[in-house]
C-alpha cells in the first residue's frame, strides 16, 4: 500500500472503564459535527452531479439539509462491539488514490470522506464507519458504510439528505431497504436494484443508484482504511 502519511486521533483512553471513551467522543463529535457540507463543497458536489448526470443547471437546487441520523450513533450502532474509537486521517499515496479512481471514478478529498475505527478493549479490530458525500441533482447526500475487519458490510445509512430529495429517498429507507447492502463482500459492486425493489418512480430509482454510489466509494476507502489500520494498530 502506498501510504505517504496515517495520522489518527484517539477518541478513547487506555485504563478507563469500557465505553467511558466511547461516551466521550460521542460527545465531541456531535459537539462539532456539520450538518451538511458548507458553501463551495456543496457548489462543487452539485455541479459533479450536472456534469455526470447531463441535466442543466435550471433543473438543479440545493434544498435545506435533514440530518436523519447523527455519525455517533451510527458508529456505536454498527461497531457494537468497540470500546475504543479513533478518528483515521489517510493522506492518499498515488497508488491508492488511482486505485480508487479505477474502481468509482472519483478521487477522495478530505472535506468528502472521514474514517472512524473501532477496536475492543483488548486492542482488537472491531471494524470501521467510512463516511462520505456524494453528489446529486438536487444537492449532495451523506452516505454511511460500517465494515467488519475484512471488508464485509455490517451496515448502511443515509444519514443527510435535502428536503426535497427526501421525499424520494422514504421509499428506499422504508422496510430497511437500505439493509440490502449488509453481508457485501469488500470487492463486490453494490447494486441498486435490490434496494427496495418494489419502490417506483424515476427520482426514487435515481436516488437508489446514488446511495449505490456512495457504498461503492465507501468501499474503495475501507480498502485502504482497513490496510492501514491493521498495519499500525490504528
Amino acid at each position: 500500500m502506498d501510504m505517504n502519511r496515517l495520522a489518527t486521533k484517539a477518541a478513547g483512553w487506555p485504563g478507563r472503564k469500557a465505553g467511558q471513551g466511547a461516551r466521550a467522543w460521542r460527545g465531541r463529535e456531535e459537539g462539532r459535527r456539520r450538518r451538511a457540507p458548507a458553501g463551495a463543497l456543496a457548489a462543487a458536489l452539485t455541479i459533479a452531479a450536472l456534469a455526470t448526470s447531463g441535466a442543466g443547471p435550471a433543473l438543479a437546487h440545493v434544498t435545506p439539509n435533514v440530518q436523519l441520523l447523527r455519525r455517533g450513533d451510527f458508529v456505536k450502532q454498527s461497531l457494537a462491539a468497540a470500546t475504543q474509537f479513533f478518528e483515521q486521517r489517510l493522506a492518499f499515496g498515488a497508488a491508492d488514490a488511482a486505485a480508487i479512481r479505477g474502481r468509482t471514478g472519483w478521487t477522495p478529498s478530505e472535506e468528502e470522506v472521514k474514517v472512524y475505527v473501532g477496536r475492543d478493549a483488548q486492542g482488537r479490530l472491531v471494524g470501521s464507519a467510512v463516511f462520505v458525500w456524494v453528489p446529486s441533482e438536487h444537492g449532495p447526500i451523506g452516505v454511511a458504510v460500517a465494515f467488519d475487519p475484512a471488508g464485509k458490510i455490517l451496515q448502511a445509512a443515509v444519514t443527510d439528505i435535502g428536503s426535497e430529495p427526501l421525499t424520494w429517498v422514504r421509499p428506499l429507507l422504508a422496510g430497511g431497504g437500505i439493509a440490502a447492502f449488509a453481508g457485501l463482500p469488500l470487492d463486490a459492486s453494490p447494486d441498486p436494484a435490490k434496494v427496495a425493489p418494489a419502490a417506483t418512480g424515476s427520482m426514487t430509482r435515481y436516488y437508489a443508484e446514488v446511495i449505490a454510489q456512495g457504498v461503492a466509494r465507501a468501499q474503495a476507502v475501507a480498502q485502504v482504511s482497513l490496510a492501514a489500520a491493521a498495519k499500525t494498530g490504528r
